[in-house]
């Protein structure tokens, strides 16, 4: 019962310093002003469109088994920060009626920050994976651009200090977990399908959409990876047009299906939001369906464009090609013995 009464109105706990410190925060500057809109500008970067593009980078350009690895991190953290958030059921600082500003139009329940949470997954993860290269300047980011997401949270009135804090230490205990449970499981499929099985209890408790969003991207993603292993198996590339064109056709892809279907069911079923299981199914297969063109369907076209480009004569020769494609597998080979080592 108790259970039931904080899924409907939350928990308002709060501890000692932490509206201190967000109306301080807040009083800096308010809305309408460079500190506003800069905190607005950096909470982005711990967003879905931002994290999916660094992702789409690494895994259509770069390196896909580094991206799948990076992509199953990040989604991984989305998945278990609805889960503790709708047991927690903590309510956001502005509802906490002693004068916090709602600067970011936010709903569900503060405890822990999904944007600290993913941020420290995603950026942390992917410098992780690059460690053979030892890039400085990835490291500084990794560090600096959590810490500033997290920051930006609490100054517009989204996350308490606590919730920002435990999303970051979430954020960087998912990619240790995943890069060990990489190591130790016998292939990933037993990754992929174990937090499927882990993620399904959500189902029956939890009530914000978050977590169905992130229920379908795991889903997803499983799917479009084995569809890509078994039928697609693109290549990379290092061009850095082609890097461009190939994120920002993904990107493309991600939003703009998502919203297509939403139309199309919309104009089918007008009241389908009013309906609250079909809503969260519907958003659940949506993504799904987003998720596995992106990662396994949409790469068939790269094969296609190849030819366009070799006959304009954009693109390398083939045995040019074989050999920089060797080399990727070689450099993956030696990373995978390493962690292997490890």
């Amino acid at each position: 019962m108790l259970t039931l009464i904080a899924a409907a109105i939350g928990n308002t706990w709060v501890l000692p310093g932490e509206n201190e410190f967000i109306l301080w925060f807040q009083s800096l500057a308010g809305e309408g002003s460079f500190l506003y809109y800069l905190m607005n500008f950096i909470s982005m970067l711990g967003e879905e469109t931002i994290l999916v593009g660094i992702v789409g980078l690494v895994y259509w350009g770069f390196d896909k088994r580094r991206g799948e690895r990076i992509a199953y991190t990040m989604i991984a953290a989305t998945v278990f920060n609805p889960l503790i958030k709708n047991i927690v059921c903590r309510t956001r600082p502005f509802d906490s009626g002693i004068g916090i500003n709602n600067f970011r139009n936010v709903g569900g329940y503060s405890f822990p920050s999904g944007h600290s949470a993913n941020s420290a997954a995603t950026y942390i993860g992917t410098t992780y994976e690059y460690r053979d290269k030892k890039f400085k300047w990835m490291i500084a980011l990794a560090v600096t651009l959590p810490l500033l997401v997290a920051l930006s949270r609490t100054y517009l009135g989204a996350h308490y200090p606590s919730d920002v804090l435990c999303g970051l230490l979430l954020g960087v205990a998912t990619v240790f977990l995943i890069q060990w449970l990489y190591r130790i499981l016998p292939n990933e499929y037993w990754l992929y399908g174990g937090l499927l099985t882990i993620g399904l209890p959500g189902f029956f408790y939890c009530t914000t959409d978050d977590f169905f969003t992130a229920y379908g991207l795991l889903a997803g993603f499983t799917c479009g990876i084995i569809f890509e292993r078994k039928i697609t198996k693109f290549r990379n590339t290092n061009v850095w047009w082609r890097l461009i064109l190939r994120v920002a056709v993904g990107g493309g892809i991600f939003l703009g299906l998502n919203e297509l279907i939403k139309i199309v069911v919309g104009a089918i079923y007008p009241t389908y939001k009013d309906n609250v299981w079909f809503e969260r199914i519907f958003r659940t297969l949506r993504y799904a369906v987003v998720t596995f063109i992106d990662i396994g369907v949409y790469p068939l076209l790269f094969a296609q464009t190849e030819k366009l480009w070799r006959k304009w004569g954009w693109i390398k020769t083939d045995a040019v090609r074989e050999s920089a494609q060797e080399n990727d597998e070689e450099q993956e080979l030696s990373l995978e013995n390493e962690q292997q080592n490890d």
